[in-house]
């Protein structure tokens, strides 16, 4: 037993010294000549050529989105109003279900227009 404690002891005293150790400083500049600039690396729009077509690019993905989904809400809420009083109930639990599906297609096209834009802003 104490020659297991001995090794665990070595074995701990050696992550410690691994662990104190000055950390190496990354690189800046590129290290080597000729290469790649690290401190000039940012998110700024002014950086990308032709941000503004890219932003037309996602508003128009946005647009269609919300078209998107408040037709399949109005034509989900619409079924499942009208199911019910022609005795097609069917077509009310689908009109339920058409609705919850435009639900989720309204977030999943609202959510990356919204993050992209936080992370463009300046």
């Amino acid at each position: 037993m104490l020659a297991h404690f001995g090794v665990w002891l070595a074995a701990k005293a050696a992550v410690t010294q691994t662990a104190l150790r000055e950390p190496t400083p990354n690189p800046s500049g590129g290290g080597l000549p000729g290469g790649f600039d690290w401190d000039k690396i940012g998110p700024s729009p002014t950086d990308v050529p032709r941000s503004d077509l890219f932003y037309s690019l996602i508003n128009g993905a946005l647009f269609l989105g919300i078209v998107a989904a408040f037709t399949g809400l109005v034509g989900g809420a619409i079924a499942f109003g009208i199911g019910p009083v022609f005795g097609a109930h069917i077509l009310s639990d689908r009109g339920k279900t058409m609705m919850w599906k435009a639900s989720l297609v309204s977030i999943v096209v609202g959510s990356p227009v919204a993050i992209i834009s936080f992370f463009l802003k300046q």
